[in-house]
């Protein structure tokens, strides 16, 4: 048992690594490659950032996917196939010339990406630790702000230097050579019983069709689809906004390693806050912070004002990760999460693949990305009173029910 005790902080340390790389480092990196890439093969915006979109499209089904693989798989070679697959897709990368190409890279990586991530992460944290289980998570997601914001200026430099493809290359060869082997130490704990289960709860968990028949939990997951079309997207496109309004590359890259650096720390904060206040107050920070962001971004004119747009978009992106499963608790019940967490991460890539193409068909209409970004901060509003709401009648529910009994 000492062993065992000691084993899981090497597994939370584990998929500390692998969020740095795989989430930080190869995905929130990725938008540092929409100009140059566009650029030298003439392609559009909009058709280029469908690569964002199958990413997300394929993390959809992956999602859906993730308890019968994981059943069938266990959580190790599960985690592990995720890193090879993504490693994989920054090779076809590296090699493509056309679009199919790219595409192609896109489905392996957002496979991939599905499994070396925060659903799989969820399971393993989980089975090793049955007390503060939210500022682990959050530790371990925090892990992805960090990767991203040490590794976008390496590889805008290294852009910028030598070539984006130079980037790609490098990119796989530390995906394949560092973060795969570290995925083998990925251990599920077989001897770890689930604490403070009694009958009533047993008896109160509810199928996912029943679930899905209440309205809390339709407008809770509406919530989930609206956080992930209007504030993920915007992370693939901010590098090239800044760009539009005269920034330079360098700047950029640095101010997208500004938001995933203050993103990482966000995460543990956000995370200490939920402990100490709830669901209610931490994540309307974050839907507070995303409405201030937007505004910040439709008016950024100079350096000053880009890096408090970075501050607040880094705090609002906290949202999509550590507070999604305690979120998806309040408007469920805590014993149903396993039957609805894979619904709102399927949603969470839903928004993120409908988002990403639309902010870009609209710049290559108008030329700008300034009416959509109106419109998605103006959603944005109407997203935090929907959640305010939603968890409101949560919390008259669960009232009613304590008094009922």
């Amino acid at each position: 048992m000492v062993r065992k005790f000691h084993y899981r902080y090497i597994v939370a340390f584990t998929c500390f690594i692998i969020a740095f790389f795989y989430v930080g480092y190869g995905n929130n990196s990725a938008s540092l490659y929409l100009v140059p890439v566009t650029s030298h093969f003439n392609f559009t915006r909009a058709e280029f950032s469908l690569v964002f979109s199958i990413v997300s499209i394929v993390g959809i089904f992956a999602n859906l996917a993730f308890s019968s693989l994981y059943r069938r798989l266990g959580i190790n070679k599960l985690v592990v196939f995720g890193t090879v697959l993504s490693a994989l897709g920054y090779f076809v990368y590296y090699k493509s010339t056309k679009l199919l190409h790219f595409y192609t890279g896109a489905f392996l990586f957002g496979i991939g990406f599905t499994y070396a991530n925060m659903l799989s992460f969820s399971v393993i944290v989980n089975s090793w630790f049955t007390e503060n289980k939210g500022i682990v998570f959050g530790l371990i997601s925090a892990g992805s702000g960090f990767g991203g914001s040490v590794m976008s200026p390496i590889m805008g430099y290294i852009i910028s230097v030598h070539s984006f493809k130079t980037a790609y290359l490098l990119t796989f060869i530390i995906l394949s050579v560092c973060v795969i082997p570290t995925a083998l130490f990925i251990k599920e704990n077989d001897n770890f019983e689930y604490e403070g289960v009694v009958d009533e709860v047993i008896t109160n968990r509810k199928t996912t069709s029943e679930l899905l028949k209440e309205k809390p939990v339709v407008l809770g997951l509406t919530v989930i689809f609206l956080m992930g079309f209007l504030m993920a997207p915007w992370l693939n496109v901010v590098a090239s906004h800044l760009m539009d309004r005269g920034f330079d590359g360098m700047f950029a890259s640095q101010i997208l390693s500004g938001i995933l650096f203050i993103m990482g720390f966000s995460k543990i904060i956000v995370g200490s806050i939920y402990d100490r206040i709830g669901i209610k107050g931490s994540i309307s920070i974050c839907l507070v912070s995303f409405v201030f962001s937007g505004f910040l971004l439709l008016i950024v004119k100079s350096k000053f004002i880009a890096w408090v747009f970075a501050a607040f978009f880094g705090i609002s992106l906290s949202a999509l990760s550590v507070l999604l499963p305690l979120f998806t608790s309040a408007i469920a019940g805590e014993e149903n999460l396993n039957n609805i967490i894979g619904i709102a991460s399927a949603l969470i890539a839903l928004g993120m693949a409908l988002g990403t193409p639309l902010i870009n068909i609209t710049y290559d209409l108008t030329g700008t990305n300034n009416i959509i970004l109106l419109i998605f901060t103006i959603l944005g509003i109407f997203n935090m009173l929907l959640t305010i709401y939603v968890l409101n009648k949560c919390e008259l529910e669960v009232e009613l029910l304590e008094q009922t009994n």
